[in-house]
């Protein structure tokens, strides 16, 4: 029985291999692994009944945050969402966000060069991909100035990461703006979690040194906090044509706090901060200042969270944060500060219906100014200003969302909406509803459809920037007042089941249909931004995950993405000056149309762990910026492993190599004034001491 379930398993994989067609070392890794794995379970029985000694689903059940602001099964939400725990993690051997969201699905994750990445949902991936919103414990790090987020400046001590909760699909019921095609939350430990002294290092090729301390403790009415501090040194990329280093490593030092008071009667305040200092280098590759060409960013962040229990029925949740960062970089310069109020009150009329509704306010103020470049001529000239140079933006916020119970335990409906106000684009005034079932035709199963419409609101560089070429200080690309919010209805379907108590499978489908998408059009000679694009994009993800033995995880997972995009009748973007750089219809082939994931995490004995992930990336035709970069990304696949040992339960020692079957290889274009790069082998020594 076991061996024709060995040879099913075989068929199946001959039908991935094609994918892997002239990846000769991949065919034979692929039946090597796989087959191993399969052959190293003992108990083949486990696969065939359930353990009637434990709840069903016990081994994949997992609380989550991000959808509605309090606690929900991941395994019933009515959305596309997966968890990336602590485990995971550690185990992946990851030493980054960016690197940690490899592992989600329908997730595109590409590395720019040393210190930049490209990371979406669903498509439109790019340097600063617009629609994607990121937080840290709900603070949002996306910023106006360009849209997307700074990855570089995002860190955290990756032990005391409790997960990464990331939903596909918009999300602005319940976030607001720019939650277009997704939301990722990075949602840290509490302090009671992480008691004691920590002490970690990591020293590699690529990642030359981080290290990690950090120390927790109690007060006398057992209250939880923690400090930390962090050092990180990167090294850079290779240059596409050179094939050289090109000097572009990232240098970091952070330190923080977290105080978590659980002493107050009937709630909890949670009090954080960080505070940060960065130096990315040769941050711009195509300017002639290689000898100021780094760019120099500081910060701090600082917030509070008050949880209260008014009533077994009604709760209130309070978060305010201020967040200021400053950033140096040849063309620019730029500091901002956020200050954001957000307010939501949970009350269940019943075990059927359960209402929440909010308030929220965010003020954004900065300062932008510009700096000379010298151009290959020696001609002065300003690449890119903005104007005005200060913006104070004001955004106020409501939403009400209600879970109505239509048949008990079987039925729900949710429906809701975020309503916003804003002083600076041309509406003023956003609407986000959503409309949300789920069924559950029995307790190892949920059906579920979703209806949603989201906006992502227009950039700084959208509305008020003028962009000149950096060769000829001609005016290539300029900023309009009259720039809108795009807009997205999405429809979502999905189905989850657990065939067993140690299997799951979760599918979901989805189509997207775009209004009013970015375009530059020709003004005078000039491509200047609009809003005459539309389209749709489709696809979808199958996840599945297998607890073969206690010493033993297998996930898969497949995820198909197409996009088609127009823009109307009357526009010029796809012949004006910016088709070369920023068309709307090079949208298209900058994410990839298929990704396939494969991990094994494998406890060969108590002390020795044995960890692979395999990727498959397929090409981006489009993935291009500069004139001179017009043969896209081919797909590549990328192989990794690590090896940990635990001689104590305070020591973890590990090491790993990422993308063992391959020197280097590219995995986008070149960025905002920036050319190619490739991303090399790399591999790394790793001790954590805990006491």
């Amino acid at each position: 029985m076991f061996l024709e379930k060995i040879t099913k398993v075989r068929k199946n994989i001959n039908q991935i291999i094609k994918i892997f067609r002239g990846h000769n070392h991949m065919k034979i890794f692929l039946y090597f692994l796989i087959t191993t794995l399969f052959c190293l379970e003992a108990n083949a029985k486990d696969f065939a009944k359930s353990d009637s000694s434990s709840s069903l689903g016990s081994v994949f059940n997992f609380d989550i945050y991000s959808l509605s602001k309090k606690k929900e099964n991941a395994f019933d939400v009515a959305s596309a969402t997966y968890i990336v725990n602590s485990e995971d993690i550690r185990r992946s051997g990851v030493t980054s966000i960016p690197e940690a969201l490899r592992l989600v699905p329908g997730v595109q994750v590409s590395r720019v060069d040393g210190n930049k990445w490209a990371i979406s949902v669903r498509g439109f991936d790019y340097q600063f991909s617009n629609k994607l919103l990121v937080m840290i414990d709900g603070r949002t790090i996306y910023t106006p100035l360009f849209s997307g987020v700074f990855w570089d400046l995002q860190d955290y001590v990756i032990e005391d990461i409790e997960k990464i909760e990331v939903v596909r699909g918009p999300g602005g019921t319940i976030w607001g703006a720019n939650a277009v095609n997704g939301v990722i939350n990075i949602i840290t430990k509490n302090a009671a979690e992480t008691q004691g002294g920590y002490v970690s290092q990591v020293v590699g090729n690529q990642d030359k040194s981080i290290t990690e301390i950090r120390y927790g403790g109690k007060t006398s009415k057992n209250d939880h906090y923690r400090i930390y501090a962090k050092k990180t040194l990167l090294d850079g990329a290779y240059d596409s044509d050179t094939h050289k280093d090109r000097k572009d490593g990232n240098r970091q030092e952070r330190a923080g706090f977290r105080y978590d008071i659980t002493s107050i009667k009937d709630g909890s305040l949670t009090v954080q901060g960080d505070i940060f200092s960065s130096t990315a280098s040769n941050y711009f590759t195509t300017l002639d200042n290689s000898n100021k060409n780094d760019k120099n960013s500081n910060g701090f962040n600082l917030s509070a969270t008050w949880d209260k229990t008014i009533s077994r029925k009604s709760s209130i949740n309070l978060q305010t944060y201020i967040d200021y960062d400053k950033f140096s970089i040849p063309v620019i310069g730029r500091s901002s500060n956020t200050i954001d109020v957000d307010l939501q009150h949970f009350y269940n009329f019943s075990k059927n219906n359960q209402f929440i509704w909010g308030l929220g306010y965010r003020q954004i103020s900065d300062k932008i100014e510009s700096s000379t470049a010298t151009n290959i001529d020696g001609d002065q000239f300003i690449p890119l200003e903005y104007n005005p140079s200060k913006r104070n933006s004001g955004i106020f916020s409501a939403f009400i969302q209600d879970k109505i119970g239509l048949i008990e335990d079987k039925l729900y409906w949710t429906v809701g909406s975020k309503f916003l106000v804003n002083n600076y684009t041309k509406t003023g005034f956003e609407y986000q509803p959503n409309t949300r079932l789920t069924y559950y035709p029995s307790r190892n199963q949920t059906l579920w459809g979703a209806i949603s419409r989201a906006v992502r609101t227009p950039t700084r560089g959208e509305m008020s920037f003028n962009l000149k070429d950096d060769y000829y200080g001609q005016t290539s690309s300029k900023g309009s007042s009259d720039a809108e919010s795009e807009n997205v209805l999405a429809y979502e379907l999905g189905y989850r089941i657990k065939p067993t108590t140690k299997t799951l499978i979760d599918i979901t489908t989805f189509y997207n249909k775009y209004s009013k998408l970015r375009t530059y059009e020709d003004v005078n000679g000039v491509p200047t931004a609009a809003n005459l694009g539309y389209g749709q994009s489709y696809g979808g993800e199958i996840v599945g995950k297998w607890q073969v033995s206690s010493d033993l995880r297998l996930e898969a997972s497949y995820d198909y993405l197409e996009m088609n995009l127009y823009t109307s009748k009357d526009s010029t973007d796809n012949s004006t000056v910016s088709a070369d750089y920023d068309s709307l219809k090079l949208s298209e082939g900058r994410s990839p149309r298929n990704q396939f994931r494969l991990r094994s995490y494998y406890n060969v004995t108590p002390k020795i762990e044995f960890d692979n992930m395999l990727y498959y990336v397929d090409s981006l035709p489009s993935a291009k910026y500069v004139k001179t970069d017009r043969k896209g990304v081919a797909s590549y696949v990328r192989f990794d492993t690590r090896v940990g040992y635990l001689p104590t339960k305070s020591l973890d020692l590990s090491v790993g190599i990422r993308n063992l079957f391959d020197d280097r290889h590219q995995e986008f274009s070149g960025g905002f004034y920036n050319t190619a790069a490739e991303i090399g082998r790399t591999y790394y020594v790793k001790a954590v001491w805990q006491y």
